[in-house]
């Protein structure tokens, strides 16, 4: 591996010193030709438009505004050609002058059957904007254009997302929050707002959450399949640039007002507030100085109810079968849930003589308050939990926020050209008053499934005794958390073009990046350390009782009845197959939470168990603290062999160095009160690595390439593995970080067939491979007395008697294959007959194949077992399909996603899959004569489709469910 990797470097620089040397010899003029490409009809502009002069290697291709330039053209008279999918192609001469930039605009006409003018409609323009792009990528990209966002925004930019090949999404309430690309999860991706990585809102791993994105503020999407030496390379599934919009310019320049409000509904059963969804979204654009200046402002005010329905399974396998489980306790859970976000941008851009800078802001802010009334059933899950039916009512309220900046001067120095780039993202998770209070009744008649296996979790809830008698108070308990990050980068990229003759250029990019990250958590928990029901929780018993004017006999007995809310509807709970009883009053919970909160801190200083005190080890064990520099630096060529083919070789550099804190302590009977860490510590990484990568293309026909890509790529650590914490409890089990663990590497090969016409539109075939080493799971072992001493506190010795259960993280050592194949059809029907014409079709299939290999230790041996990738999907299928007629719009998606993959364990009957994910979708609009109005709707999961996750071997028992219902909303937007 060091010698390939050593040859390619060597190659590398050699081609660098080769390129210097052509660039000297032939050394080349300031000559250049720029301008703008737009439709002749609609003067609108058109982004990915492919620009070439005929009979050399020189071209271009406009970006997002339909602006191009190319550089070092030899004077001389040329024959410009510019190419556009569903547009008919155009040839001009333009006469290029030493030492001079040119100015070309290039206007197109629609394709348009003989004798007929062509008007072409909202959707394809859209699907146009997209399809161009997509084909003047010098990597495999999917993109999502600027007019598919704006013509009929998603709720998100997530959903946003999830029609693109190779792409899915979780989700939270029914609302789409982070992203899954071919197969690998989200923390193995990239996202970036306008070039700026985001910052991870997660307190275990580096994924980002999308739901905070609005789409209205969005120029387009693009999904980076393939990377080339420029881009970050600490990424397996792919890198996700959402782009900001900016001030339109052009025929639309001036000052224009927007602004769309819009009223939802949120059809699940039990949902408060079902018609108390809203958005509303004012924003202002204009330019200014003779369009050299442009600001963008918009705000987005949003509310919306994520009301769920879930259900979570526990179960354990039985030894002496390979097959059977056995149910050991399943919880329900309804939870209304009210989202409130915040967005707001600010883009400035200025046009210089030979450049331009951009300053972009842009700022979200959500809050989610969620009551989740859950009721646990425990036939048995160790000593003393056996044979219980409990109830908790728990609050929570996360604030969200997230900031990036972004300051950017691209620019044209006498030979290269320059692009600065100086950021700065943050983002912080606040729970600042968490609580939950339980009450448990035990012998509740379910003792007799301790040991019967394969039992179907409804049985056991029809057995429950569900009366309120003897159902007491248990837990108290409030926790406030809180994550943040910033990262600082500086970015410089450097491009060289050197003209070696007509036929062969070249041009050489290179430059690097610095990056700085602190991030931390912090947590503090305060609650009941033992119960309620222990006789030495007499006196604070006695307080409460008092204070609320409870009715009890016994001093010991706070009953539930006394807090039953008999107003409160559970609805068609989960659709039927489960009942939820005796929901809580949540005033009056909230208001025993504040009575504990005031009233029993005085009991922890007297020792008693049963105190509302500060948790120690929760407070402290999980807590910690750190940073990251990143720094890298990169050269690579785009090489032109005439206009048929590129060939884009790169080596990137790239080291991180981590730094984190994290707590060391034995967990003893009274840890609550004082949690014993004596060897709190700070540890030191570095993760030096060279990543060569080649991109191909090659276009031997007009409506035909092929694209070829290899790539060296990584991925680092989560948080949650490398905090060398260590918590040695006061049984048998002992957590260890490994902070030892090095970055996941992949070895990725892709290949893409691309047809594209103005009849065909779009069609790409695509296969890809990748070779994973080093994947990081959990891992759990057993070491007897002396051999977990590598394990322990240093001051610590472990016992000889007792064999300690470590739970770590580890690199698997096995290579795992993720390979899969890609269809994408995207086309108007623009010369069939009316009615038909007004079609407009997207539709995209994923096949996704993996064999990852678990080790696992069972009695002391080494073992594994095969299985694929946790959430890989097999299937993915994307169906939209589009209808404009004059001024009408209309928009039908179906998604369907096979089973996912979702639990590791060494027994077959605990692996769990999900159930395929069949979902429908409906937008319209309407433009209205008046004013520049629009009236839109949407229906939303109109099948009302579920999450649902299922034990692999018994596809009808479930492990977690979760039920959000149908949603719809409509809205007007007024533009001027």
């Amino acid at each position: 591996m060091l010698k390939r990797h050593t040859t390619f470097i060597n190659s590398s620089f050699g081609l660098l010193i080769i390129l210097f040397s052509a660039f000297t010899l032939h050394g080349a003029t300031n000559s250049s030709v720029k301008g703008w490409v737009f439709d002749a009809q609609t003067g609108e502009s058109l982004p990915g438009a492919n620009i070439s002069v005929l009979n050399t290697s020189l071209g271009a291709a406009t970006d997002i505004n339909g602006k191009y330039i190319i550089s070092r053209i030899p004077p001389g008279l040329y024959t410009l050609r510019v190419t556009y999918i569903g547009y008919v192609s155009f040839e001009d001469t333009v006469l290029v002058t030493e030492n001079e930039i040119t100015k070309k605009h290039l206007q197109l006409h629609p394709a348009a059957l003989e004798g007929e003018t062509i008007v072409v409609t909202a959707q394809a323009t859209g699907q146009k904007s997209a399809i161009n792009q997509q084909l003047s990528s010098k990597s495999i990209v999917n993109v999502v254009s600027s007019a598919q966002i704006q013509e009929l925004p998603d709720v998100n930019a997530a959903e946003s997302l999830r029609r693109l090949p190779g792409v899915s999404i979780t989700r939270e309430g029914g609302e789409g929050n982070q992203v899954i690309i071919r197969g690998l999860s989200p923390k193995y991706n990239i996202i970036k707002v306008d070039g700026v990585r985001m910052s991870s809102s997660n307190r275990d791993d580096r994924g980002a959450d999308l739901s905070m994105i609005s789409s209205t503020m969005l120029e387009g999407i693009e999904v980076s399949k393939t990377i080339t030496a420029d881009q970050d390379a600490d990424v397996l599934g792919g890198t996700v640039n959402f782009k900001l919009r900016e001030a339109e310019g052009g025929d639309k320049a001036g000052i224009g007002f927007h602004i769309l409000a819009q009223g939802g509904y949120t059809g699940l059963s039990n949902a408060p507030n079902k018609f108390r969804n809203f958005k509303i979204v004012p924003s202002i654009e204009g330019r200014f100085f003779n369009e050299r200046l442009g600001v963008f402002a918009e705000a987005n005010f949003e509310r919306r109810n994520l009301t769920s329905n879930s259900f979570g399974g526990n179960y354990s396998a039985r030894a002496e079968s390979g097959t059977d489980y056995l149910t050991n306790f399943f919880d329900l859970h309804s939870v209304p849930r009210d989202k409130k976000r915040i967005n707001g941008m600010l883009a400035l851009d200025y046009k210089l003589p030979v450049g331009k800078l951009n300053f972009t802001n842009f700022l979200s802010s959500s809050t989610t308050e969620l009551e989740d009334r859950q009721q646990l059933f425990s036939v048995y899950d160790g000593p003393g939990t056996q044979n219980q039916h409990t109830y908790t009512l728990s609050y929570s309220k996360s604030t969200l926020s997230m900031i990036h900046n972004s300051l950017n001067y691209e620019g044209q120095l006498p030979f290269v050209h320059v692009n600065l780039k100086l950021s700065h993202s943050y983002s912080e998770t606040d729970e600042p008053d968490n609580w939950a209070v339980g009450f448990r009744k035990q012998g509740v008649g379910i003792e007799q499934f301790q040991n019967v296996p394969n039992l179907d979790p409804k049985n056991i809830a029809k057995a429950v005794d569900t009366g309120l008698s003897g159902t007491n108070l248990n837990t108290v308990s409030t926790t406030n958390n809180f994550t943040r990050e910033r990262s600082l980068t500086a970015a410089l990229d450097l491009e060289l073009p050197v003209n070696f003759s007509q036929k062969i250029t070249f041009v050489i990019k290179f430059g690097g990046n610095y990056r700085t990250l602190k991030r931390s958590y912090d947590s503090e928990t305060f609650g009941t350390n033992a119960t309620f029901s222990s006789p030495s929780s007499r006196a604070a018993n006695n307080m409460i009782i008092d204070h609320f004017g409870i009715s009890t006999n016994d001093p010991l007995s706070i009953p539930l009845s006394f807090f039953v809310d008999n107003n409160y509807d559970y609805g068609e709970f989960l659709g039927g197959e489960y009942d939820m009883y005796h929901p809580m009053h949540f005033d009056q919970i909230e208001s025993l939470v504040r009575f504990c909160q005031a009233n029993f801190k005085e009991f922890a200083s007297s020792g008693s168990p049963e105190a509302f005190a500060r948790n120690n080890f929760l407070s402290t064990s999980f807590n910690y603290s750190g940073k990251e520099i990143l720094t890298a630096g990169y050269i690579m060529a785009t090489i032109n062999l005439g206009s048929d083919l590129t060939i884009i070789p790169g080596i990137r550099y790239q080291k991180l160095q981590t730094t984190y804190f994290g707590v060391r302590g034995v967990q003893g009977l009274l840890s609550y009160a004082a949690y014993d860490h004596p060897e709190d510590t700070t540890v030191t990484r570095h993760h030096p690595f060279w990543l060569p990568n080649l991109n191909i293309r090659y276009k031997p026909l007009p409506w035909f390439d092929v694209r070829l890509a290899y790539s060296n790529t990584i991925s680092y650590p989560d948080y949650q593995g490398i905090i060398p914490r260590i918590n040695i409890s006061n049984a048998s089990d002992l957590d260890w970080n490994n902070y030892k663990l090095v970055p996941t590497k992949s070895k990725n090969y892709d290949v893409y067939f691309t047809f594209s016409e103005n009849t065909v539109g779009l069609f790409t075939v695509g296969g890809f491979l990748k070779q994973i080493s080093d994947l990081i799971y959990g891992w759990e072992f057993f070491k007897r007395g002396d051999e977990a001493k590598p394990y322990f506190l240093r001051s610590r010795d472990p016992s000889r008697r007792i064999t300690y259960r470590i739970n770590t993280f580890v690199n698997n050592s096995f290579v795992t294959d993720l390979w899969g194949l890609e269809f994408e059809w995207q086309t108007h029907f623009w010369y069939l007959p009316d009615p038909l014409k007004g079609l407009v079709l997207n539709v995209n299939y994923t096949r996704a194949f993996s064999e990852a290999e678990y080790p696992f230790i069972v009695s002391g041996v080494d073992t594994s077992f095969t299985d694929r990738l946790l959430d890989q999907p097999n299937h993915i299928l994307n169906l939209t399909l589009g209808y404009d007629y004059k001024d009408f719009s209309i928009k039908f998606s179906w998604l369907y996603q096979d089973d996912v993959f979702t639990r590791v364990d060494f027994w077959p009957q605990l692996r769990s899959n999900t159930a395929a994910y069949n979902r429908w979708d409906i937008a319209v609009k309407q433009e209205l004569p008046w004013f520049g109005l629009q009236v839109y709707g949407y229906l939303n999961n109109l099948n009302n489709a579920k999450d649902e996750n299922m034990l692999k071997m018994y596809t009808d028992v479930p492990r977690t469910l979760e039920h959000y219902g149908m949603s719809a909303e409509m809205g007007l937007r007024w533009q001027l």
